[in-house]
């Protein structure tokens, strides 16, 4: 038995489940994208693919910053855990972590994450993001949140029962104001909570009008996303974020929750993501 299994099955009572990728189209076939990838089975963190500490988010949410030190790769799996911080710094005193990919080049493909979300009330979650960028004189971003999972809510179960995705486009307006954020969300109900198991979380980017997302391997839902700014939305390329954060609208976490070590991690078993490439017919020849 491998260490990666055999520390699954001490920790958490479960083996790894199969899954596969969506048939490919007719003609295509699906090629791993290496740098948004990673069985995460080192020692430490890749820095050649990921930074501990997400350049492109400056302050987390209040009250919970990031800190690099909460990231850790250890018995097969990315962990990100949750803690008070002491002293707080200004508005913050809890920490959590952000991962992000160096790459901003992931595009249309398939994306999929096996996790299983802390017991906090703060998020567990994988998705992409696109740099800012002008379209005439606005300033658009486009946000794919595959999953967002909170395993300890407190307000809101459905962010503990489901599988909760959205397409996001935030604006701001030719004078630089911030416009109303364009959001389209889909769920689907999870076999469990969020934090009693991994769960694999995937998104098939099809085009830059189309978001399948599949739950477990199965197709669960489609999101088409808002065409008010663009008649084809999704077309930025993105980088990948791994993060657990506070919400303004959630209860944070209490210092006790926090010090429970069974509760204040998210796992992240693997994250594999894939290209659609046309099939060569001179290798089925050869």
């Amino acid at each position: 038995m491998s260490r990666k299994i055999l520390s699954l099955v001490m920790h958490f009572g479960i083996f790894s489940m199969a899954v596969a990728q969506p048939a490919p189209p007719k003609g295509f076939k699906w090629v791993k994208n290496e740098a948004f990838s990673d069985e995460f089975n080192g020692e430490k963190l890749d820095a050649n693919k990921w930074h501990d500490r997400s350049p492109y988010w400056k302050n987390g949410r209040p009250p919970a910053d990031f800190r690099a030190e909460n990231v850790s790769v250890k018995d097969g799996m990315l962990q990100i855990k949750n803690e008070v911080l002491d002293p707080a710094e200004g508005v913050y005193n809890l920490t959590g972590g952000a991962v992000a990919s160096r790459s901003s080049d992931a595009s249309f493909g398939y994306y999929e994450a096996r996790m299983k979300a802390s017991g906090v009330s703060m998020s567990s979650t994988f998705w992409l993001k696109a740099p800012r960028h002008q379209v005439g004189c606005k300033t658009i971003q486009q946000e794919l949140d595959i999953v967002e999972a909170i395993g300890g809510a407190k307000k809101f179960a459905a962010f503990k029962y489901k599988m909760k995705s959205n397409a996001h486009i935030f604006r701001t307006d030719c004078e630089g104001n911030k416009m109303e954020t364009l959001s389209t969300p889909g769920e689907t109900d999870l076999v469990a909570a969020a934090d009693s198991m991994f769960h694999v979380f995937g998104c098939w980017w099809k085009d830059a009008n189309t978001l399948d997302f599949y739950y477990n391997g199965q197709y669960a839902f489609t999101i088409k996303p808002d065409t008010t700014e663009s008649k084809t939305p999704f077309d930025t390329p993105m980088y990948m974020h791994l993060v657990t954060e506070t919400y303004n609208w959630e209860t944070p976490p209490t210092p006790e929750e926090l010090a429970d070590k069974t509760k204040n991690v998210t796992y992240y078993d693997w994250v594999r993501s894939y290209k659609l490439v046309p099939v060569d017919v001179k290798s089925w020849i050869n």
